[in-house]
């Protein structure tokens, strides 16, 4: 109840030292265009408390700055003040009940026992294959008048931009172009499987647009309902494929192959 009456008592010497100011301010004539105050201006504290109170967007603030009457001083600030407690009461509950709620963590363990043995693909450096693929290749650029040559083991790299442009062609065209890449047969020297042999036939291919014909090992097929995946304990081995391949790096393709 004594802060209340200091804080109106404030308030109403607020009040009044703005009104005196009101009194003293005046008007110069429209030539000057200034406006002259006394030197008493208002700049304390009390003056910004009132201000802030007048402009704040709180309905209660700006009902005390408002009041006339010690009832209604009285009136908004018990009303501000007891809504900002039972405010204030709802938001630290919220806060106390968000972090009692229990935490629950379900952990299972699940044996899966045999586990299938991972895919497996391979793929050559290179994307086509020297021998395979020049003599098609300069029968498309000769016949644009691109070049002129008969050269089938050197590549240029005028020659090379072409490459691109020859094999969509041969695709609009509907021409094979398997040929011009590594078939598994021709790299796959030996193949066993947890000691197991295996051969080309057990790979799956495809086409990447960056290496040409690659191959998959132990592959499943999106649409396919046989299960045919190996086990990694099949056979009784211990999930180990062993490969011998050679990659034919005299056939590389120049500023074809990777790291050329």
């Amino acid at each position: 109840m004594k802060m209340a009456l200091i804080v109106f008592a404030s308030f109403l010497a607020i009040k009044k030292s703005l009104s005196k100011r009101a009194r003293q301010v005046f008007i110069v004539p429209p030539k000057d265009s200034t406006v002259a105050t006394d030197e008493s201006y208002i700049s304390g504290s009390r003056a910004i408390i009132l201000d802030y109170f007048l402009n704040a967007s709180t309905h209660g603030l700006l009902g005390i700055a408002r009041s006339e009457s010690l009832y209604n001083y009285f009136f908004w600030s018990i009303s501000f003040l007891g809504f900002t407690a039972l405010m204030t009461y709802f938001v630290v509950k919220a806060i106390l009940d968000y972090f009692g709620y229990p935490t629950n963590i379900d952990v299972n363990v699940v044996n899966e026992w045999p586990q299938y043995f991972p895919a497996f693909s391979i793929c050559n450096a290179s994307p086509l294959r020297m021998d395979q693929f020049m003599e098609a290749f300069l029968n498309y650029t000769n016949s644009l008048n691109l070049t002129d040559t008969n050269d089938t083991t050197t590549l240029s790299a005028v020659q090379a931009g072409y490459i691109w442009p020859f094999l969509v062609d041969s695709i609009n065209r509907n021409q094979m172009i398997g040929t011009f890449f590594y078939s598994l047969s021709s790299m796959l020297y030996s193949c066993s499987f947890n000691s197991k042999p295996c051969s080309a036939a057990d790979f799956i291919p495809f086409i990447s647009a960056e290496y040409g014909l690659c191959y998959t090992f132990n592959a499943k097929l999106k649409n396919s309902s046989s299960s045919g995946e190996r086990y990694s304990n099949q056979y009784g081995g211990n999930d180990e494929l062993d490969l011998s391949l050679y990659v034919h790096g005299d056939q590389y393709v120049p500023y074809v192959s990777e790291g050329e």
